[in-house]
Parts: C-alpha cells; structure tokens; sequence
C-alpha cells in the first residue's frame, strides 16, 4: 500500500481542515495517508512514504504572508532529502498564495527539486479541481 504524509502547521485550524479533507481523499484513493501536526513530524515517520503534502505556515498579518515562522523553517531545516519522495504544498492563504508558494519553494530547495503540485483553499475543503489534481499527484 503506497503511503503518504500530510504534515500541517497546527496553528491554523483552516490549514488543519484541508489538511483533513486531503488525508480523507487519499484514504478513499486506497493509500495509508497520516496526517502529522508539523510540531510532531520525526524524520523516521518518512520511512515507505511515496508522497509528502506539505503545509504553509502560519499567517501572523496580512503584511507577514510570504515571511515563514520559525517553527516551519526549523521543519524544513530538520528534513532529510525527499530523493524518490514526490512532494506537494497547499495552504489556506486567502491572499498572495502565489508569494507563499514560492517561498516554500526556495525553503525545500535543496531537500527536492521537484514540486510540481500546489493547493489552496479558502475555508479547508477540497474543490473538484484539487481532486482532480490530487488524483493526478498520485498517479
């Protein structure tokens, strides 16, 4: 069974549901998909996983969108290289999710070149298109 893990910044209750709805659409797909607060990731936890969703971080002020926090730095620092482990990122940013995408993008160079799957999400749900996108992640 393939197995993906969807780490979320616990902070953020939106970021918490997508998290939620994408490990429940994963599930139904047939993969043991395991959603892990960003506080409670371990390096181990990577062992076997063929897919790797990540979240954004926290939004402190409208002004502070594309600046990460420190937890989600100190996350991504802590990472081992993503060879052979295909990787996504999604985030709940009403605004600038662009600004956000790319930021996490320059954060995980170097751990993974490639992430080629973004998605965003106003209020936490997943709309047809992210399934459909999702369902093309996977494969």
């Amino acid at each position: 069974m393939q197995k993906a893990l969807i780490i979320v910044n616990h902070k953020n209750s939106v970021n918490n549901k997508f998290g939620e709805s994408i490990a429940q659409f994963l599930l139904h797909r047939g993969l043991a998909a395991e959603l892990i607060p960003i506080n409670n990731f371990e390096p181990r936890k990577l062992e076997g996983a063929e897919y790797l969703l990540l979240s954004g971080w926290k939004n402190k002020s409208l002004f502070s969108v594309s600046q990460p926090d420190s937890e989600w730095v100190n996350f991504v620092n802590s990472l081992p290289a993503l060879n052979g482990i295909k990787t996504a990122i999604f985030n709940t940013s009403k605004l600038f999710s662009g600004r956000m995408f790319k930021r996490m993008k320059k954060y995980l160079n170097g751990k993974t070149n490639n992430v080629d799957f973004e998605f965003k999400s106003s209020d936490g749900s997943l709309s047809i298109s992210d399934k459909l996108t999702l369902n093309e992640f996977i494969g």
